[in-house]
């Protein structure tokens, strides 16, 4: 309840997410438990029946709500969210939701992804990469304790130990460096089940030990309430914070049922409190859909009402699961009294056909940017079609032979340009200097292209020009890091120790590299401090100067590339819901409304060649989202869509002939 209270006031219950971690250290220790008397029994564990049985109990409910789930998507989403939403029902499915999330983390691009329907079950998939390996850990310990003529208890202990503590150090590290990924990776997960298991070899030990029992469960419960309420987003976790609650679950549970009068037992066993551990299960399954899916179709955020209807639904919804769906599967004879093997024939088929909605649904998405790609390939340098259908009057006009909107907006993030590799880029938090070829390899001019994803967006149309004047591009991109002498002074959200020192090595190389121009670009909006840490102008505009007079004076002429005018994503949404998508957008003054510490440095410089394409994207007065039947942005950080990019490649080249003919000479 913890967890569900958190999604729903997340305001209220600010530290609610600690209940994830209550979950596996119970997990660890029921499940460890159970483990440890198979092994006092029969020597051995029984591997195919233990997966079995967590099969029926675990994978029903789950396939079930991941399919509603599903079908509620494809039902009710706007058609942008499939590919995201899908794409992570399938990886819930599979149990692998939280690498896929982890993977998400560290791809600042993929950073505003809304948040999907199954998003919750990356916990869950934690929990059964458990149940998978923690059984083969006891099975090596086993054979270890029979080479070794250890018993089998202190070899299962000394095994669980080793890998416990080392997931606690790992995770503690691991959450200082790259927190984001951290909060989803089974290994920085592993102690708290590990935690668990060690208890399994006390047991409830204090059970019957009157007030000290009392206390010790007091204490435990305290632990957890402080957590709940004391951590909130800004607590780093699951690091040193994580203890907290996993010691409160622990001291809870080797407290036992104490039967002292001052022992909260009594709360234990009131019949809400023990209604809500039976249904516990399903009620997380079904707690975190709804609260996706329900504002997308009324069209707002949630208030109260909603949030109770959705608490009352959730309640209702795994009461039913449970009666209908847990119980009787887990119970049923069919599978129950046959071998496992039947069992797992029937996770096969249920898993498959639970891939069916959101695999078609990923089809479809993939096919229509399969057409899309095609549309954009015949209409590109034709009349009004993207960048050219802004008229010298400020007026729009609309290409005859396409009538619908390139990309389709379902797909939009997916059309970027091919330096969005693992060769090519630098992740934000990314360490080294990558570079990659572009334009003409064996040209015999050999220019330098550096910066962030704002520059990198550039990317194919610089290509063509480069192809069309012989040059050899050589881009340098690291993602959130603008290229400049004031990097020290950037105040950043991702790490800026990495930045600065993709600054230096990219410098360095550009300097020494025999290259004959340098071509940048950077967001707007980065925000840079003075030694006192307020924010300060002349700091951003003078890096940024002082970095391009750097080669400026070996030599390079520089050309900067004006940054693209912003687009928040009320607009962006507005082209899937509005009758008339060429009307969505925003006013001029609201597109560049950050701080342009680029744009003036550049304004500033005389010995620089600034290309504005401000007017290709915009009216005198408005900025739309579909200019000539092109989608112009494929996120909410404003980064262009390769497909507009391409139809502003006449006008790149115009203003890049200063640049050309100083490159030249």
């Amino acid at each position: 309840m913890a967890v569900v209270l958190y999604h729903l006031w997340p305001m209220h219950v600010p530290g609610g997410y600690i209940g994830v971690d209550a979950f596996f250290v119970i997990s660890g220790f029921l499940i460890t438990s159970h483990l440890l008397r198979e092994v006092d029994r029969t020597q051995k564990i029984d591997l195919p029946q233990f997966w079995a049985r967590r099969v029926r109990r675990l994978l029903p409910a789950s396939l079930l709500v991941a399919v509603v789930s599903a079908v509620a998507v494809v039902l009710w989403v706007p058609r942008e969210l499939w590919q995201t939403f899908l794409q992570d029902t399938i990886a819930a499915v599979v149990y692998v939701l939280n690498w896929a999330l982890a993977a998400q983390a560290v791809d600042y691009l993929a950073a505003e992804n809304a948040a999907s329907p199954v998003q919750h079950y990356w916990s869950l998939s934690v929990e059964e990469q458990f149940y998978l390996i923690w059984p083969l850990l006891i099975v090596g310990a086993l054979w270890l304790a029979a080479r070794t003529r250890r018993s089998p208890r202190s070899a299962i202990f000394m095994v669980l130990a080793v890998i416990t503590v080392a997931s606690l150090v790992y995770g503690i590290v691991l959450t200082s460096t790259n927190p984001s990924a951290a909060y989803f990776v089974t290994p920085t997960r592993a102690w708290q089940f590990g935690a668990g298991a060690l208890l399994a070899f006390v047991g409830t030990t204090l059970a019957n030990r009157g007030g000290l029992s009392a206390l010790v469960s007091w204490t435990g419960v305290a632990a957890l309430v402080v957590s709940t309420f004391a951590y909130g987003s800004g607590t780093p976790f699951p690091g040193v914070a994580a203890l907290l609650p996993v010691a409160g679950v622990l001291l809870v549970v080797v407290a036992g049922e104490s039967n002292h009068p001052l022992a909260p037992t009594r709360l234990y066993n009131l019949t809400p409190v023990r209604w809500l551990g039976d249904n516990s299960y399903s009620i997380y399954l079904w707690h975190w859909p709804p609260i996706v899916i329900v504002p997308l179709v009324l069209g707002g955020d949630l208030d109260y009402r909603h949030k109770l209807v959705i608490l009352v639904a959730t309640l209702v919804l795994a009461w039913l699961t449970k009666l209908y769906v847990e119980d009787p599967v887990r119970r049923t004879p069919v599978l129950a009294a046959r071998r496992p093997r039947v069992t797992y024939a029937v996770l096969v088929g249920t898993t498959v056909a639970a891939l069916a909605v959101p695999v078609v649904g990923v089809s479809i998405i993939n096919a229509q940017e399969r057409e899309s790609q095609q549309l954009a390939e015949q209409a590109i340098g034709t009349d009004c079609f993207g960048a050219a259908a802004i008229q010298p009057d400020g007026s729009l006009c609309s290409p005859d032979s396409v009538t619908e909107i390139v990309p389709e907006p379902a797909v939009a993030e997916d059309d970027l340009p091919p330096v969005y590799t693992d060769e090519c880029r630098v992740q934000p938090e990314g360490e080294g200097v990558r570079e990659c070829v572009l334009g003409d390899p064996e040209g015999e001019r050999s220019i330098a292209m550096v910066g962030d994803s704002h520059l990198a967006q550039w990317a194919t149309p610089v290509s063509e020009i480069a192809k069309a004047n012989g040059w050899r591009i050589t881009l340098y991109f690291k993602g959130a890091c603008p290229f400049t002498a004031a990097v020290g002074n950037l105040d950043s959200t991702f790490d800026e120790t990495t930045c600065i020192a993709w600054n230096d090595e990219v410098r360095d190389r550009v300097l020494a590299g025999g290259f004959d121009g340098v071509l940048t670009s950077a967001r707007a909006g980065y925000t840079f401090v003075d030694d006192a840490g307020e924010p300060d102008r002349g700091t951003a505009v003078g890096g940024f100067r002082d970095r391009w007079a750097e080669f400026t004076a070996a030599g390079l002429p520089v050309a900067v590339l004006a940054d693209t005018p912003r687009m928040p994503n009320e607009a962006r949404e507005c082209v899937t819901t509005s009758s008339d998508p060429a009307a969505c957008g925003v006013d001029r003054s609201e597109a560049f409304s950050l701080p342009e510490y680029f744009h003036a440095a550049a304004r500033d410089s005389t010995d620089v060649t600034l290309v504005d394409l401000s007017n290709r994207f915009c009216t005198e007065e408005r900025c739309p989202a579909v200019v000539g039947s092109v989608f112009v942005y494929r996120d909410g950080s404003s980064h262009v869509t390769d497909t507009f990019a391409r139809t502003l490649q006449p006008w790149l080249e115009k203003g890049l002939r200063p640049f050309v003919t100083a490159v030249g000479s």
